[in-house]
């Protein structure tokens, strides 16, 4: 957030006269008060006391311009004609943790801020667009489209919208409000305000030709200023933020007492290119039954997954856009089997996880903690002659990570059908095989899973 100066709040000072004590120390001080920790200190007369056992302390630098994260957003994100993406379309979506909206990386038990005790009841996160930002957050740009609180980026056709995960509510230019509760104390009695009393935060992506921002080209996210923040308030921390307050001239405590950052500042390429679109999947896959011997002695049972999809071959439909080209390279469209994050987990501790972000099996749900699903079993997917393909375990750097990260060509081994339009329907048939996993020991039970598929501008 560029801002004209930063500001700062007064705290009272008090003029009395001093009373000599002897044998007597203060607990904490006088007045309501709340520090900010940024290391360990194990003096316990300390206002900055950090006591054993109660939490961590660390260097955090606050809500800087270049700081925070796009969470899981995918690193690649396609802007289309609104033929093929209408204004509205979700173009992508991810959540961004609050333990990675720092200027560093947060542990959950770490501590921000100690307060006295009589802070009770007036700690607040604080939450807002970057609203003294064109493309940040100073224009709203979504209600005519029934999307409300989204808001103009740096790229030409994308709009912005953020969720606090916490309250459901939309991040507004104008200052929304929650109260911090349930706080950890340490044996002194202080308030312990900790990175993980924050708010994860969603963040939607959507093409709205109303979002008229100057990035016309293709290429990587060049505006540095944080699309929102969360600030912490307390009674002398950014202690004049109020609820409904305008973010673009109400920005007391920035940015030291600000926390939390979503920032797509050189985190997010966006490509101008003709692509496809799924358009349906085979829903449900259900293998027979097989036994812990039939498994042990190498029998599997196999079905069938079929994928219709259409892509953007000629005219009109590619109109405005770079021509489409199938392939796992830079502006090329790739298609991938993204499984759910504990499920790639699962397999990644398993050891099927590759030589780069993807996974070779897709394991139940469940897997290794449920006595009730089996182990030592896993879904293998294949090409129809047979090849084995990788699996996606995330969107979020793994553009251009190609066969290794889950990523194939999306016409290879598929079908042409009708073209409408320059819209030409495609059909594909993968595999998918219920067999022991290599090196397990089968064990019985169910296995259920699911995926998705994904069609991707790499």
């Amino acid at each position: 957030m560029l801002k004209a100066k930063r500001e700062i709040t007064l705290r009272k000072t008090f003029s009395a006269a001093l009373l000599a004590l002897a044998g007597m120390t203060l607990a904490m001080p006088s007045w309501a008060a709340c520090y900010r920790i940024i290391a360990i200190n194990n003096t316990p007369t300390s206002n900055y006391y950090t006591e054993a056992g109660r939490g961590t302390a660390a260097a955090w630098g606050g809500a800087g311009d270049t700081t925070g994260s796009a969470g899981t957003l995918p690193t690649v994100v396609n802007i289309n004609n609104t033929t093929f993406q209408p204004n509205g379309t979700l173009i992508a979506s991810g959540i961004v943790s609050f333990l990675q909206a720092g200027s560093a990386t947060y542990t959950p038990d770490q501590i921000l801020f100690r307060c006295t005790a009589d802070e009770a009841g007036k700690l607040y996160e604080y939450y807002a667009t970057n609203g003294d930002s064109a493309n940040a957050g100073m224009y709203e740009v979504g209600s005519a489209y029934g999307l409300p609180e989204s808001y103009r980026t740096y790229v030409n056709g994308m709009a912005l919208r953020a969720t606090n995960l916490v309250t459901g509510e939309y991040y507004s230019r104008y200052w929304k409000a929650r109260p911090l509760t349930n706080l950890d104390t340490d044996s002194r009695g202080w308030i312990l305000v900790k990175a993980k009393n924050f708010s994860d935060t969603k963040i939607e992506l959507f093409r709205l030709t109303s979002a008229n921002g100057p990035q016309t080209a293709a290429g990587i996210y060049p505006e540095s200023q944080p699309a929102t923040y969360i600030a912490f308030k307390s009674s002398t921390n950014a202690a004049n933020l109020t609820v409904g307050a305008d973010s673009a001239y109400n920005y007391n405590g920035w940015y030291d007492q600000w926390p939390g950052v979503s920032n797509l500042y050189n985190r997010i390429y966006t490509r101008r290119s003709a692509t496809c679109s799924v358009t349906n999947v085979t829903p449900t896959v259900v293998f027979p039954r097989i036994t812990v011997a039939e498994l042990n002695s190498g029998v599997t049972r196999q079905m069938q997954i079929t994928i219709q999809f259409s892509c953007q071959t000629g005219a009109p439909a590619s109109t405005g856009v770079t021509a489409i080209a199938s392939g796992v390279a830079a502006n090329q469209t790739a298609m991938g089997i993204l499984v759910q994050p504990a499920n790639a987990a699962a397999a990644v501790a398993a050891g099927f996880g590759t030589a780069g972000s993807g996974v070779s099996y897709l394991l139940s749900d469940g897997y290794g903690t449920d006595p009730n699903i089996a182990t030592g079993v896993g879904i293998q997917i294949s090409r129809t002659n047979g090849t084995v393909i990788n699996l996606l375990s995330t969107l979020s750097g793994s553009a251009l990570g190609g066969n290794n990260a889950g990523w194939y060509p999306v016409l290879t081994d598929a079908t042409a059908g009708s073209v409408v339009s320059g819209v030409t329907a495609y059909t594909k048939s993968l595999n998918a095989t219920l067999k022991a996993l290599p090196g397990k020991t089968v064990t019985a039970g169910k296995v259920s899973a699911t995926a998705q598929v994904i069609i991707q501008v790499q």
